[in-house]
């Protein structure tokens, strides 16, 4: 995996976990929220799943946040 790709996993899986953390939801609360499992939310969390671009639109809409959150470093 090149490097860049790499930096942009990290990033948007963070973003991801802190969009849940934000919502006070649990990664179960989450995942029912976008129809997946709560293991997959996790794999996403612990950088062992990459996020589809259908899922950041997904959570873009649910949580009502532009899709480029989720590739900008804190």
């Amino acid at each position: 995996m090149q490097e860049y790709e790499v930096m942009y996993h990290r990033t948007i899986a963070a973003n991801i976990k802190k969009l849940r953390k934000n919502a006070k939801l649990s990664q179960e609360q989450f995942a029912e929220k976008l129809n997946c499992s709560r293991e997959f939310v996790s794999r996403v969390e612990n950088l062992k799943e990459k996020v589809s671009l259908k899922m950041i639109l997904k959570l873009s809409y649910l949580f009502d946040v532009n899709p480029k959150y989720f590739f900008e470093e804190d």
